[in-house]
């Protein structure tokens, strides 16, 4: 009896303080189930709301997370931890502008509150405003030190601006506070990915995916830096991961293209590589063509619209299938830059330049490295490899000596140059060799741009004038020796040696463990044995150089 009395004398339990108890250890659904009790009696309470729609959105149900949040701010507009949800919610759901202006309302009320700055830079973040992100980070990271999303937003800032040794930092600080923190562990594999640190960088990513196998962005990586280490099965089976949690991850696709094709898959690669027009980066490069798309039927009668894309070095090396496609329709254009004009007007097509308006007549289109695809390319099917652009009349030596030239830098701006351009002073070896020398050979700079006049070495570069007058002095040479960049299929497009230095971790055109390609039979290829040291590839160079008995 006594017991029975003592139990009919509790109060019944708070259904809202019990919906906390319950968020708190991890039972959302628990948690929905209490809060929704409170509002079966008062609608209109905005803490049940927020609290509910965190709940929601815990548990990825954004659109009913939303719903409460939006309830909540009508309820009550000055509660600083509605426009928290808020802004998570909206971060979620792709809404970077709607997340700034939901973290900027909840900083404007409560101005010392850390998750808000926190929030708010994360928001900046997915905006594309890393420099913003950065400074609320820091501001979050000021009013609580201890707060780990704050200080994880600030490493992903920092390596977004281009320091991934002071992201990695702060990414050791997160995961010692929290282990199980899967973004820190991916964004520091990513970080020393950037920073060549391959294995460190792979292994981190194994642990972000090994941590939390639903991060599709984890297996992504993962699949970039197994295909950097030459795993090329490992890298498509960690995009056959990321695909099977999101089937429409153009960016997994796309990584999944480039590992086949650098494995020499073509059917593979280039299906997946049509992904590049949804890519989240390429994508946006891709307007429309305004014609319909070609896709492979019969070209007879009609007027085909050939558009490039990518570098110019891409064009070059697709401008080989022009003969091909000029033989079938009844005319052809290709849309490029003009500086590429003269190389092209004997392959049967058109030109016009990108920048300006397309041929109004055209009756489809294609963008230019969809053509393989198209057309069934295989490794073995590739056309004119022994050269395909009309070989202009050399500028004459002066002198009979063998000159050679050197290219050691592409465009700055390309994704991979830190790995593809060399540092400075690496072809010293090959201007101090006295064998070269002995042997008559004069190496000459072909280099162009911001790096131009590292050696002191006679520079042609004052010559050209576009990749007419390129050709003309590439004619007049002995040989080419250059990165990887656009005079190098310049030169194999036009049947000329050309000794190409190959990063590790190279583009998938020069597919692996080779040191011939099939795309161009004038072309040598020289890699490293390291990521990083190029020393091994030069030394190469300059022992086929020095045993070579071509001379003028």
């Amino acid at each position: 009896m006594d017991d029975v009395h003592a139990a009919e004398c509790l109060a019944p339990p708070d259904p809202f303080e019990t919906g906390l108890a319950a968020f708190r250890r991890g039972d959302a659904p628990g948690a929905i189930r209490h809060f929704t009790a409170v509002l079966d009696d008062r609608p209109d309470f905005a803490p049940a709301l927020t609290n509910r729609a965190l709940a929601f959105w815990t548990g990825g149900y954004l659109h009913e997370a939303a719903r409460d949040a939006a309830a909540a701010a009508a309820a009550s507009p000055d509660l600083a931890e509605v426009w928290l949800i808020t802004g998570a919610i909206a971060i979620d759901r792709g809404d970077s502008a709607g997340a700034i202006a939901a973290y900027r309302r909840a900083v404007a009320l409560r101005p010392d509150l850390a998750s808000g700055h926190a929030g708010l830079a994360a928001a900046y973040l997915a905006a594309g405003q890393p420099e913003a992100a950065q400074q609320a980070a820091a501001l979050a990271l000021s009013l609580d030190p201890a707060c780990t999303h704050a200080r994880f937003t600030l490493g992903s800032a920092r390596s977004t601006l281009g320091d991934p040794a002071g992201a990695i930092r702060l990414f050791d600080q997160v995961i010692a506070a929290d282990p199980a923190h899967a973004g820190a562990w991916l964004n520091r594999g990513n970080a020393r990915i950037n920073l060549d640190d391959i294995a460190g960088g792979t292994a981190d990513l194994e642990t972000a995916v090994a941590v939390n196998p639903a991060q599709k962005e984890g297996w992504a990586s993962l699949s970039v830096a197994r295909t950097i280490g030459g795993d090329i099965a490992g890298a498509i089976a960690a995009c056959d991961r990321a695909i099977a949690l999101d089937p429409d991850f153009a960016v997994a696709h796309w990584n999944r293209g480039v590992a086949a094709l650098l494995g020499g898959d073509f059917a593979t690669g280039f299906t997946a590589y049509e992904w590049r027009k949804l890519h989240p980066v390429y994508g946006p490069h891709f307007d429309r063509l305004g014609v319909p798309v070609w896709r492979g039927e019969s070209l007879a009668g009609r007027h085909l619209l050939v558009r490039a894309e990518q570098g110019l070095g891409d064009t070059i090396m697709f401008a080989r299938f022009l003969p091909h496609l000029a033989a079938q329709a009844a005319r052809v254009t290709l849309a490029c830059h003009p500086t590429l004009f003269p190389l092209f007007r004997d392959l049967g097509a058109a030109l016009c330049d990108i920048n300006g308006p397309m041929p109004r007549d055209a009756d489809i289109g294609i963008d230019q490295m969809s053509l393989p695809h198209v057309l069934g390319l295989t490794t073995e099917t590739i056309p004119a490899a022994a050269g395909y652009i009309a070989v202009p009349s050399p500028r004459p030596p002066l002198d009979g000596v063998r000159r050679i030239g050197l290219v050691w830098a592409g465009n700055p701006g390309h994704k991979n140059d830190q790995r593809r351009s060399l540092p400075p002073h690496a072809y010293e070896p090959l201007l101090r060799d006295e064998e070269l020398a002995r042997q008559g050979v004069r190496f000459v700079s072909l280099q162009l741009g911001a790096r131009r006049g590292e050696y002191d070495i006679e520079d042609l570069a004052s010559a050209i004038t576009d990749y007419g007058t390129t050709a003309s002095i590439l004619a007049g040479l002995e040989a080419l020796v250059t990165v990887d960049t656009s005079i190098a299929h310049l030169a194999g497009a036009m049947g000329a040696t050309c000794h190409v230095l190959i990063s590790a971790s190279c583009d998938w055109r020069w597919l692996l463990g080779r040191d011939t390609t099939p795309w161009y039979d004038s072309l040598s290829l020289h890699r490293q044995t390291r990521l990083g040291d190029w020393s091994a590839p030069v030394a190469q160079v300059r022992s086929v150089l020095a045993g070579a008995d071509r001379t003028w």
